[in-house]
């Protein structure tokens, strides 16, 4: 079974590093997408602060070189 970005995220939580917290606040967003490819998430964090569009790149690498990414 393929596996969401957001769904991804939500398996880091319990990381210890940046990606973990970056994931838990995340986790937090009323409004963050339930799916879609990587445009919808790079419009969503577009105007974000850099330090998350920052976090937010290297999770989203993290994820679509994981084996089963849905990456659309």
């Amino acid at each position: 079974m393929t596996q969401t970005f957001p769904d991804g995220l939500k398996d880091q939580t319990d990381r210890g590093d940046e990606i973990g917290a970056f994931a838990t606040e995340v986790g937090e967003f009323d409004d963050f997408p339930d799916s879609g490819g990587k445009p919808i998430f790079d419009g969503y964090f577009e105007t974000s602060i850099e330090e998350n569009r920052t976090r937010y790149e290297r999770a989203w690498s993290e994820y679509s070189a994981s084996p089963e990414p849905s990456v659309s």
